[in-house]
């Protein structure tokens, strides 16, 4: 059990905490709400997370499963905020898989003409910036963080270079809200 648990301070005092953590996400191309569970590593310099995220077809005209795996790089150090610590910049990959017989990871060259696509329309290389304000010494809250995001799908990206007056910002550059609990 030893193995599971770093130090960390709350309220001036070394406590032990673990490197695990659970997730929930508000949009971000995972889907309207995504869960998930995570680890830290790299002495808090790295997380890797894995999310099962849900899009009700209410919202996106029909329902979608999605499942990511992402991994955030925290290059610097928490600046101290009152009763919050905060991680102005984080910064990472996000590899996503969509689910259904509508999406496809390889294209199908007996649907559609060799190329017609040129792109997975189930596997998406999401990339995103953002920070998060931990919780750390409000008490009560301690083990609390709420992160946000903002990021692009990498084919939205390049369709956006390729025809920048059809596509804007707005339309390939996504926010995510997220809730981080350790464990």
């Amino acid at each position: 059990m030893l193995l599971l648990q770093v130090p960390g301070k709350v309220h001036g005092q070394e406590v032990e905490r673990s490197p695990y953590y659970l997730k929930t996400q508000f949009a971000g191309d995972i889907g309207l709400v995504a869960v998930g569970f995570g680890r830290e590593h790299l002495q808090e310099k790295l997380e890797t997370d894995l999310f099962l995220g849900y899009l009700p077809a209410s919202v996106g005209g029909e329902q979608i499963l999605t499942a990511a795996l992402k991994a955030t790089y925290i290059p610097f150090q928490d600046i101290p905020l009152a009763m919050l610590d905060w991680q102005p910049f984080r910064t990472g990959l996000q590899l996503g898989y969509t689910f259904g017989d509508d999406y496809f990871g390889i294209e199908p060259r007996d649907q559609y003409p060799k190329g017609y696509y040129g792109f997975s329309t189930a596997l998406h290389l999401y990339y995103f910036m953002g920070g998060e304000l931990d919780l750390a010494r409000v008490e009560g809250l301690e083990r609390l963080g709420l992160y946000y995001e903002v990021g692009t799908i990498g084919k939205y990206l390049i369709s956006y270079l390729q025809n920048p007056g059809y596509l804007g910002p707005g339309k390939i550059f996504h926010l995510a809200l997220g809730v981080k609990v350790s464990l």
